[in-house]
């Protein structure tokens, strides 16, 4: 490739969890890699696209979209993280879009290679495999609960989570989103207004300020506890 990998930004992924940075570098050698660099706002792929390779974002972000009536954002993913595990591994068509929000750097590896060839030595194409199951069950069970939040609770309870999520990455009660408003009324399942009308009641209550997407949390929000993940070491 025309650079070296940033070894350290795969290993946090549970692709190549626990593997020498030698397993990481032959791996990724045998699965044809191709490296994408995507303008700011730039459809990377479509509702009914093939995506038939994993992408690992090298930087920049990507939001993932069901687009209808309602928009539907789904999540955003940044450096690190990993996109089209299921369509890659099942040959399934996409059932939303991706795009870039900024200028995005992306890693394609075609696990069709280590699926039906053997072109590694057997642990490491093993333990490889193992990984890119649990990273297609993590994928399923991220959108199994985004589907239960979405059904059972309430959007303020929502809109507290996501708030206070960004509070502690941040570490500090004062923080900037990455989504506007509209991004933010369909990565939780609400209409625009309605979320604006919930901001604007939570100001008058004393809980928060804001400014677009600029944000001071004024107390202490309360979020709902993660399931512990027992594949996280």
């Amino acid at each position: 490739m025309e650079k070296e990998l940033d070894l350290e930004l795969l290993k946090k992924g549970m692709l190549f969890r626990n593997m020498t940075d030698e397993e990481i570098l032959q791996t990724v050698a045998a699965m044809c890699p191709r490296r994408v660099r995507y303008p700011r706002r730039t459809v990377v792929a479509q509702d009914g696209d093939l995506f038939p390779e994993i992408g690992i974002i090298l930087s920049g972000s990507l939001h993932l979209a069901h687009i209808d009536s309602n928009g539907n954002l789904l999540y955003v993913l940044q450096a690190g993280d990993t996109v089209g595990e299921v369509n890659a591994v099942g040959r399934y068509r996409l059932h939303l879009s991706i795009a870039t929000e900024e200028p995005t750097e992306i890693l394609y590896l075609c696990v069709e290679h280590l699926l039906r060839k053997n072109v590694l030595t057997a642990p490491t194409q093993i333990r490889f495999l193992q990984n890119l199951t649990l990273a297609v069950a993590q994928k399923g069970q991220y959108l199994t609960r985004k589907l239960e939040d979405s059904i059972r609770r309430s959007m303020r309870e929502r809109l507290q989570d996501y708030l206070s999520a960004q509070y502690h990455k941040a570490g500090s009660r004062t923080f900037v989103i990455s989504l506007n408003r509209q991004d933010l009324a369909d990565f939780l399942f609400v209409d625009r207004s309605t979320l604006s009308n919930e901001l604007c009641k939570m100001r008058d209550e004393g809980l928060l300020r804001f400014d677009r997407s600029r944000f001071e949390l004024l107390v202490e929000m309360p979020i709902t506890e993660n399931e512990p993940d027992p594949n996280d070491e």
